[in-house]
């Protein structure tokens, strides 16, 4: 069979549904470039979401799948919903109006279901989003200040957090790692692949975002290799890529940048002052029975840390937490972080055994809560979109194809 004619064939078994989705993901690093419409995502997001909305009414033909994830999902977006009853103000009505927008979205993509070949597209379409972060990264000569020479991401001109950008990285070098674990023909790019990944994350000079992936690469090689030989296999390649890093990459690093990575610099640094902010917020939440059980309103840390921005040179830094538990707790009190526990066990345990490789991407995603707030996160959102995912087995196709053969044939003996 001729090139041509296998992709012809691979083709002829992707929906569109699968394809409006491919270009969602593959969109993702251009969310931080803004447009008279709103972020350039956002722009794509209209005419995805009115495609999946056609197809859902008039051409849907593949059954539809609720499960776990949009249960849960579903009523942590109403909990927020109600924190508007609290708090109304610009911030936290916009931040509503997206996650509202993300959710539809990610309910349109989720409930229906997909087959090994678009699952396959899926997962290459992750690989060419990390090739695109990996050029956008090392093409950049940009620095942060004269002082500090960490890289700054400019997208169409626009800038990126470092700590955001790092979490683009979170699919691609799961998708990798399962690749390598799979024995592909294309296993040596996979290695030069994590490789570049960790060299940009380390231009960045993002401490939790390389905490962040390496964490998800260690939950891969737990939970996504069953054999002690694919463990071990998984592991050298993990080591043998660290020490390119160390030992080929770290050096050549600019000075100020291999010191960010030291203990010492850490410890000296309080998390950049997150820990002040952190410690008033749940001071603050605490202080009365209501807070604590309710929270102050979506986006509430605005308002309160504005009436403080005097008290530390922390609170001069942005308007939010820095910290997706402690901003939950202060939005939303016990009740919102109840809801949003149950989110991160729904996707990590319904995806643990068939598909650990996603299991392990949520958890990469959630290290990096521990410094970003992440209500309209995109990384976050798109992983909570495949934690959701109706992939189906082999065995489930061939039981559809012979219960609709069956049916047919059931009609065929009534109306005789």
């Amino acid at each position: 069979m001729t090139p041509m004619k296998k992709i012809k064939g691979f083709f002829s078994h992707i929906s569109i549904d699968c394809l409006a989705a491919c270009l969602y993901f593959l969109c993702m690093p251009y969310t931080i470039v803004t447009t008279s419409f709103g972020s350039l995502l956002k722009v794509i997001t209209f005419p995805v979401t009115a495609l999946l909305l056609v197809k859902l009414f008039l051409g849907n033909t593949k059954p539809l799948r609720f499960n776990s994830v949009h249960l849960v999902y579903s009523l942590y977006i109403i909990i927020s919903f109600c924190g508007l009853l609290m708090l109304r103000t610009p911030e936290s009505i916009t931040c509503i109006k997206d996650m509202m927008l993300s959710y539809v979205v990610i309910m349109l993509v989720t409930m229906r279901t997909y087959n090994k070949y678009e699952k396959e597209l899926i997962d290459s379409t992750w690989i060419a989003v990390g090739v695109i972060c990996i050029w956008l990264c090392l093409t950049s000569n940009n620095v942060l200040n004269e002082f500090e020479n960490r890289t700054v991401i400019y997208i169409f001109g626009f800038t990126e957090d470092p700590n955001q950008f790092c979490a683009y990285y979170i699919m691609p070098v799961m998708v990798a790692m399962k690749r390598i674990v799979e024995k592909r023909k294309t296993l040596p790019l996979y290695i030069i692949m994590l490789v570049l990944i960790l060299y940009a994350i380390l231009k960045t000079g993002s401490r939790g975002g390389l905490l962040g992936v390496l964490i998800g690469m260690f939950c891969f090689i737990i939970f996504g290799t069953k054999s002690i030989k694919a463990k071990l296999g998984i592991t050298v390649t993990a080591i043998i890529a660290g020490i390119l890093v160390a030992v080929v990459i770290f050096p050549i690093l600019p000075e100020d940048i291999q010191t960010r990575f030291t203990v010492e610099d850490v410890a000296k640094s309080g998390g950049s002052g997150r820990t002040e902010i952190w410690e008033y917020l749940i001071e603050y939440t605490g202080e009365t029975p209501g807070r604590m059980i309710h929270g102050s309103g979506m986006l509430s840390t605005y308002p309160i840390m504005e009436a403080n921005k005097n008290a530390g040179n922390a609170f001069d830094h942005g308007r939010v937490a820095h910290n997706q538990f402690v901003q939950v707790f202060t939005d939303q009190g016990l009740i919102g972080l109840l809801g949003f526990a149950a989110l991160i066990m729904v996707c990590i345990f319904r995806n643990i055994k068939k598909e650990p490789y996603i299991t392990a991407s949520f958890v990469s995603v959630i290290s990096f809560a521990m410094s970003l707030t992440m209500y309209i996160f995109k990384p976050y959102l798109n992983i909570i979109m495949m934690c959701a995912m109706n992939f189906i087995d082999e065995d489930d196709e061939v039981l559809n194809e012979d219960k609709v053969y069956d049916d047919k044939k059931e009609n065929k003996k009534i109306a005789e």
